[in-house]
């Protein structure tokens, strides 16, 4: 055994040594400053004169709309482009995004792209040849050492390679920010054939752009982002245009008509550069990990937007709404939630049911804080992922349906006067491996009409869990129970059983319960 595994060790050097190419020596590059005079700039300035709050906040819920006000903030852009995103899929709606990339770079417009090396699906080719264009710039952050194998550098560098850059923010002319749970993709925005991810992005104007452009410029000019150039040859002349052809005859298709059809009606982009969207105008607190956090010992939390989140939120008096897909709140979350509602706060958190989650893993570390949650008092929602549910869910009436739904924003509510939006979930690899971002919104209004919006449609998309006593042979015992409260009086739809899971996951769930795990997840 030692020595196979000494001889798979030589090996992934030896791979890893042919791989690297002459290191290539970063420019340092940032966001521009004067941007006040591009189309995007004029009607967010014309519109912030008439508030006093420094930014503007528009929710974006549904997944066509959030998916083609990227495309329109392209086209509206006038200087630069900025994209940061931990996955990057290649399929139909990666592909139109890019191609929309690839127009603005035409233009004249700078665009930079980061992507994590976890997450971007093998398209070095793509990207090598997309380089080509003088306006196009491409790196990888925390890249792989081993290029032929990557997988084998979780055998040598396990301790860096496990962390991944998780944020997820795009810029438009430093004058307009969206940032939130959404990667791109198909599941994310409601154009995959079997799973779409529920989730809500943040279009922010004023203030808040150039602030997330720092964040990003923070992590484009760090030593963990590598240009392209350093992993893939230099692609034949004849590259670009090919994949332009590619990307083009993409955006024809089928898949994208549905995209092309809402990129013609929808007007806010339009409406921002009049100045006439009703924008959320508020003061915010952006917060986000420096990317040194992919360095440090795990221990160590300089830099870390959690600690900063705490300090923001120490005190809960009336409410606390969470969203989290991936929910591993451990002793400390549950003794939190306990003091806050022993101090006389409300507390409903929604995550997915175990037939909604696509990592089982996860919801094995979750799975064991189900009881003592409910026992400390919080009102604990799983989503439901079953067509009917999904039906009962669709918003995007112009897409066609997926067979299964799953949670994916992260989001928070507090005594429906803040509320915050990022990339963040609620585990231990959040808060102490990758790397996010997120915005603390102060607005009385967003929080009251976000919070409304969220508890009137939990029972008709998610099961509320409680516990229940059940005689056995060696007496009582309590246990879960999941409650229809879409009909009065509810109804249990299950008892001590994960309702829809197939056997599979349930096992999955079930064996992974045993390993020591959760700080990894």
């Amino acid at each position: 055994m030692t020595y196979r595994l000494s001889l798979l060790l030589l090996l992934s050097m030896a791979l890893t040594a042919c791989s690297n190419q002459a290191a290539i020596q970063p420019k340092l590059s940032f966001a521009p400053t004067h941007t006040q005079d591009t189309r995007l700039g004029k009607g967010i300035t014309k519109e912030a004169q008439q508030h006093n709050a420094p930014s503007g906040f528009y929710l974006l819920g549904n997944g066509l709309d959030a998916f083609v006000t990227r495309l329109l903030l392209m086209e509206a852009a006038d200087q630069t482009l900025d994209v940061q995103y931990y996955l990057f899929h290649d399929d139909a709606t990666a592909k139109l995004f890019t191609h929309h990339l690839l127009r603005a770079a035409d233009r004249g417009i700078r665009v930079r792209i980061l992507l994590d090396d976890f997450g971007h699906y093998g398209q070095e080719k793509l990207f090598a040849a997309l380089i080509q264009h003088p306006n196009i710039s491409i790196r990888l952050f925390n890249p792989f050492a081993n290029r032929v194998m990557p997988y084998l550098d979780f055998l040598t560098s396990f301790s860096r390679v496990n962390r991944r850059m998780h944020n997820k923010s795009f810029i438009a002319d430093n004058q307009a920010a969206i940032i939130g749970g959404r990667n791109i993709g198909n599941t994310y925005f409601a154009a995959d054939q079997y799973t779409n991810f529920s989730d809500l992005d943040v279009l922010g104007v004023g203030d808040f752009a150039p602030d997330v452009s720092a964040a990003f410029d923070m992590y484009w000019n760090h030593k963990l982002s590598i240009p392209i150039q350093q992993f893939e040859p230099a692609a034949h002349p004849s590259a670009l245009s090919a994949v332009r052809t590619q990307l083009e005859a993409a955006s024809n298709r089928e898949h994208s008509r549905a995209y092309l059809a809402r990129l013609a009606s929808l007007q806010l982009v339009e409406q921002l550069k009049q100045g006439q969207v009703e924008l959320y105008w508020a003061q915010y607190d952006l917060i986000y990990d420096v990317p040194d956090k992919i360095l440090n010992a795990t221990d160590d939390d300089t830099g870390h937007m959690a600690p900063a989140l705490n300090a923001l939120l120490s005190d809960v008096d009336r409410e606390a709404l969470i969203v989290s897909p991936y929910f591993i709140p451990g002793n400390s979350g549950v003794a939190s939630f306990a003091n806050w509602i022993d101090s006389g706060a409300k507390v409903t958190t929604l995550t997915n049911s175990l037939a909604a989650n696509d990592v089982p893993v996860v919801h094995a570390g979750y799975a064991r804080y189900r009881q003592p949650l409910i026992n400390a008092g919080v009102e604990l929602w799983e989503l439901q992922p079953s067509a009917k549910a999904a039906k009962k869910r669709k918003r995007d009436k112009d897409l066609p349906g997926s067979s299964k739904a799953s949670l994916h924003a992260k989001t928070m509510i507090f005594d429906r006067d803040t509320m915050f939006v990022g990339s963040m979930n609620l585990d231990p690899r959040s808060i102490n491996l990758n790397t996010e971002i997120g915005v603390l919104i102060y607005s009385e209004e967003l929080a009251e009409f976000a919070s409304q919006a969220l508890l009137a449609e939990l029972p008709n998309h998610a099961w509320r869990l409680d516990t229940a006593e059940k005689d056995g042979f060696w007496g009582s015992t309590k246990q879960l129970v999941w409650l229809d409260e879409s009909t009065q009086p509810a109804s249990i739809i299950s008892h001590g059983s994960e309702p829809e899971a197939d056997r599979w996951s349930r096992f999955q769930a079930w064996i992974f319960g045993f390993l020591p795990l959760e700080s990894m997840l």
